[in-house]
């Protein structure tokens, strides 16, 4: 086994751009956000481009080139003014034959791509610290200089490790789908820990509702932060102590990288930076629903599809199917994936049914219930009555086809199976 320093060593090699393409993308930057700022003075608009996120503090990896431009406005400009600026800068792009696709978070921004580079071009308001936001994004640029000004070239190599482990182990991304770690956070533990091992020394002592960490010093007693914010983690934003950056983060992502930061300190192993296809997945009885993919932003879709999951495996139970594990896959562009992995898709013809305590006012009912039945019973054992009854469904696709009644939902497709995506080995673990 290698020592941590080595596989560190080793990792950097994995999460540092060449050369050629980090001069290639800063070049995509300067000259697209020049490009940007000629677009304002086009349409008359007052207001700064300014370029914030990874790719202007040298934190990207590079398997995730992207580019941050903020269009930042006075706030002398009315809010719906941000939503028409959108529509004009797209405009003027196709006007000069630049392809511009519209997506939504808060409100609309704009994805180009060049030179195999997506830029993200994002309107906000000025911000000055402790003044109220006007959106989300307009923190973006505060972000930016509180940890521009805070980073030298061994501190941006830590907080490249950290996302790409974070990344490996799954919860690299505080969109829905991930429910982890966005790129600021991660950015931000580094620079306040003081390094990528720090940070994972830091994190094997997490526990959920308990862990506050404040880089800006905001809350003198940890303990009024976590009553406030009441999350799995608490990272009070230093530019705004109303926030909680680590709100996203589920308890399953927190848990998730405790455990990796904890196994990869005892038994450090390059496989925490080398992402892999899913190993051989083990025969576990899985059914699939297929959804079409609604065409809706990302983040509504993966919300919607966890939620009709949750209540699928709910009544999945109730029916008597032991759910094992389930989850939702989607390419975001063609299909949605709602899969549950199942102790058995069919159920032996007869179950123990548990009724209320012999004692009980209830217990006359249930006795009245099933004298009468084809039942084994009613009987007692303890102090509880009880009856053997043949099952109302048995086969797994009967209970889904009243589940999916009862939801309003309609799959195009409905299968058994295997799924590798939930029955495979998590080969980070070493």
């Amino acid at each position: 086994m290698m020592s941590v320093e080595r596989v560190v060593e080793e990792a950097a090699g994995l999460v540092t751009p060449p050369r050629e393409l980090e001069d290639r993308v800063a070049e995509i930057s300067r000259r697209f956000r020049e490009y940007v700022g000629g677009l304002l003075s086009r349409l008359g608009v007052d207001g700064s481009v300014e370029l914030v996120g990874s790719s202007a503090r040298g934190t990207w990896l590079p398997d995730g080139l992207d580019v941050d431009i903020f269009v930042v406005l006075p706030r002398g400009y009315p809010r719906e003014f941000l939503d028409g600026l959108v529509g004009r800068l797209k405009a003027e792009m196709e006007r000069d034959g630049i392809q511009a696709e519209t997506r939504y978070a808060e409100h609309p921004y704009l994805v180009v791509h060049s030179g195999g580079v997506e830029i993200d071009v994002v309107p906000c308001f000025e911000l000055k610290p402790g003044e109220q936001v006007l959106t989300a994004a307009d923190r973006s640029p505060l972000h930016h200089r509180y940890l521009a000004s805070r980073l030298d070239d061994r501190l941006r190599l830590d907080i490249r490790l950290l996302k790409r482990f974070m990344k490996t182990i799954g919860v690299y991304g505080a969109e829905v789908k991930v429910e982890g770690f966005s790129g600021y956070l991660a950015e931000l533990l580094v620079v306040h820990h003081g390094s990528f091992l720090s940070t994972l020394r830091a994190a094997a002592g997490w526990r959920p509702y308990r862990t506050v960490v404040d880089p800006g010093g905001h809350y003198p007693d940890p303990r009024k932060a976590a009553r406030k914010f009441r999350s799995p983690l608490v990272v009070v934003d230093p530019v705004d102590p109303g926030r909680n950056v680590a709100a996203a983060v589920s308890m399953t992502s927190m848990a998730t990288f405790v455990l990796a930061a904890r196994r990869f300190l005892q038994r450090p192993s390059i496989s925490y930076f080398s992402p892999q296809p899913a190993g051989p997945a083990l025969p576990v009885p899985a059914v699939v629903l297929r959804f079409p993919y609604p065409q809706k932003p990302p983040d509504v879709v993966w919300g919607m599809f966890k939620r009709y999951a949750r209540a699928v495996a709910n009544k999945l139970e109730e029916c008597g199917f032991k759910v094992l594990r389930y989850g939702v896959d989607s390419d975001e562009r063609t299909f949605v994936d709602v899969a549950f992995l199942v102790e058995s898709p069919v159920l032996p013809e007869y179950e123990l049914h548990e009724g209320p305590p012999a004692f009980s006012e209830a217990a006359e009912k249930f006795v009245e219930k099933y004298a009468g039945s084809d039942v084994v019973g009613p009987f007692v054992v303890g102090s509880r009555l009880y009856v053997i009854r043949r099952r109302r469904f048995r086969e797994i696709e009967e209970c889904l086809e009243k589940i999916l009644g009862e939801l309003g939902l309609k799959p195009q497709e409905v299968r058994r199976g295997t799924y590798q995506p939930l029955s495979s080995k998590n080969l980070w673990i070493s």
